[in-house]
């Protein structure tokens, strides 16, 4: 068993998650992470009752009694929390706390039926694991692991489990028939093995977009590529690179394909060229413009590599741990640097993303702070109704300092960022201004969450 004396505190950041709506302590053995989770993110929590076979149980009325006084102590609201005791009550929780149970004194394997029904793409698990159990092969099936303390032969440890997105490859038929259609004589529609080439021309402004086919076919109702109606209703031209899963882009035929549009001609057409896109596609917008000198790059909260001997420090995306980023396309630090603009929005809160912002170095590159808004920072901005304007003004060479820090204090109003600033000033020995924070929010609307808070403090 962990240590009574563990500090759970370093935990919360290594979750890299933006929000936590629902959260389960299976059997209560996890009420200090409960409680911090819970006062960071104003989460709901459940109470799984289970036995060692991971079959849904009525809870120890000593134990169930004992949990649910530490976390009202802890400022958990009553009404925040639920027990549950069958099958059909297990939700989808955004973070599982296993301490002391499953991988630790019971068999993993055991924990099987509960987690294929709780866990969705981007949940985490936080489990405690003894040596030998066989955690780790079974963990690997759902997600990467990271360790925050190895078991030992005297302690268990703890690690992080992060659920990967299992993309479902969308069939090649149905996303041909809507890309040909879409492309029309005179543009191109060219599919490969685990990417595909759109091209819509429009204009001389031509905008090379980066997305997950599996996003645009299932998330989004009009399925079109990441960006597409905005570069549309600009009348800007676009060629919209589609990945067929979690690649970062990262095969041979996409190197080839854009030296081959290099080599031909095609971007020496258009007037102005820009790279566009987020996370994985911000990652891709950076380094492939290096097939267009010149160009501008537009990358929201992008990673510059995922080689490991270049970032040691990124623990996120195992999945694509094992792809090739060599070459000329491979850095995106150094592959943009012949790009003319490069516009880098990131929040300098999350680690790994300001990491990788810091790699950026050139003298083209203009570092965006986006402070409290998080990894999904797009949606962030997209929410706050300010994302297409500063994209506008990054395509078009006319984003002013002023006028973007003007819009992004729109977030002044968004609840994230409230959260974040309160969990902030907290997090760094400030509760007096956290508690200023709750009063200003408190006198605009009646919120829980900064209402709990407050009375905390």
């Amino acid at each position: 068993m962990l240590s009574e004396n563990f500090d759970f505190k370093p935990v919360v950041p290594v979750l890299d998650v933006d929000d936590v709506r629902t959260l389960a302590d299976v059997n209560g053995q996890a009420p200090e992470l409960s409680i911090l989770l819970h006062q960071r993110y104003g989460c709901s929590i459940d109470f799984v009752s289970l036995n060692r076979k991971g079959q849904p149980v009525a809870p120890d009325a000593q134990q169930l009694q004992a949990w649910r006084a530490r976390l009202e102590r802890g400022g958990v609201d009553r009404d925040a929390v639920r027990v549950v005791e069958t099958q059909a009550g297990i939700g989808s929780y955004d973070v599982i706390l296993a301490l002391n149970s499953f991988g630790a004194r019971n068999k993993i394997q055991n924990f099987k039926l509960v987690l294929d029904q709780a866990l969705h793409p981007l949940s985490r698990l936080v489990i405690e694991i003894r040596k030998g159990s066989g955690s780790y092969p079974f963990l690997k099936s759902y997600g990467s692991c990271n360790t925050l303390a190895k078991p030992g032969a005297d302690a268990n440890g703890l690690a992080v489990l992060s659920v990967e997105p299992q993309e479902e490859l969308q069939p090649s038929g149905e996303w041909s028939r809507i890309a040909s259609k879409l492309a029309g004589k005179e543009g191109f529609f060219d599919e490969l093995e685990e990417h595909s080439f759109l091209f819509m021309p429009r204009g001389d402004t031509l905008v090379v977009t980066f997305d997950n086919l599996d996003i645009a076919m299932t998330k989004r109702d009009d399925r079109r590529p990441w960006g597409f109606s905005f570069i549309e209703a600009q009348g800007w031209s676009m060629l919209g690179v589609m990945a067929n899963g979690w690649t970062w882009f990262r095969h041979p035929e996409v190197t080839a394909r854009f030296e081959a549009l290099r080599d031909s001609g095609f971007f020496a057409q258009f007037k102005r060229v820009v790279f566009y896109g987020a996370s994985m596609g911000g990652y891709a917008a950076a380094a492939f413009a290096a097939a267009a000198p010149g160009s501008t790059v537009f990358a929201i909260s992008p990673q510059s590599t995922l080689d490991k001997t270049l970032v040691p420090w990124e623990m996120r995306y195992k999945k694509v741990w094992d792809r090739d980023f060599s070459g000329p396309f491979g850095d995106a630090a150094l592959a943009s640097q012949d790009a003319g603009d490069v516009h880098i929005m990131y929040d300098p809160y999350v680690a790994p993303d300001a990491a990788h912002a810091a790699r950026f170095t050139g003298p083209n590159v203009t570092l965006w702070r986006c402070p409290l808004l998080g990894h999904r920072l797009g949606s962030s901005l997209q929410q706050m109704g300010v994302l297409q304007e500063i994209a506008r003004g990054a395509i078009a060479g006319e984003l002013a300092p002023n006028r973007f820090h003007q819009l992004l204090r729109r977030r002044h109003g968004f609840p994230r960022f409230q959260r974040e600033l309160a969990n902030l000033a907290l997090d760094r020995g400030h509760p007096r201004l956290a508690k200023q924070v709750c009063s200003y929010i408190l006198r605009q609307r009646d919120d829980r969450f900064f209402r709990r808070m407050k009375e905390r403090l």
